[in-house]
């Protein structure tokens, strides 16, 4: 009995050690979503116009590359070029800011999902201790010896009221004779 009783004590230390890293992980990433959706906020590009951007800026470079222009056309080209780039960059960064929130929102899901597992596991654990104590407690005698005592200290039933009609006895007028003796009574 005191060996699976040992078995079982020694199964909460480690859940009680991962629902710890869980729950700091958990607390991590909320932090990582909080911080993450104020910067979404404040760059809302548009994610949809990436591909849009992308074949901009290659129609650009192709054309820089392939067509001969005086050199104030060209250099016109390239910074229309290099705005679509930094408009594109942006996009992307967006785009990623947004999957990686896509992406910390699962973590915190699978986290929460972990975290009531290892409760349930540890619940089972408990139970099952409470169990084999229980059991150790009826072997040893411990439970008989304290059923005895809520036996003992159970009190005893309060007797029967008794009035004083049910003590006097009640004589009958017709066949009592009275005497006159001045006895007093």
């Amino acid at each position: 009995m005191r060996k699976s009783i040992d078995e079982e004590k020694k199964k909460i230390p480690p859940l009680i050690a991962n629902i710890k890293r869980s729950r700091h992980r958990l607390a991590y990433k909320t932090a990582e979503k909080a911080a993450l959706a104020k910067l979404a906020e404040t760059s809302r590009d548009n994610t949809k116009e990436i591909g849009y951007l992308r074949r901009r800026k290659e129609s650009l470079e192709f054309r820089i590359a392939t067509e001969a222009f005086t050199l104030e056309a060209e250099r016109d080209l390239i910074r229309k070029k290099n705005e679509i780039e930094e408009q594109l960059n942006n996009a992307i960064k967006s785009y990623r800011l947004k999957r990686k929130v896509e992406y910390v929102n699962g973590d915190i899901q699978a986290l929460t999902t972990e975290i009531a597992g290892i409760e349930k596991q540890i619940d089972e654990v408990d139970r099952k201790l409470d169990e084999l104590y229980s059991e150790l407690r009826y072997l040893t005698g411990q439970e008989r010896r304290r059923q005895r005592q809520q036996e003992r200290k159970t009190p005893e039933p309060k007797p029967v009221e008794i009035s004083f009609a049910d003590i006097a006895v009640i004589k009958d007028s017709k066949g009592s004779k009275r005497s006159s003796s001045g006895d007093g009574a």
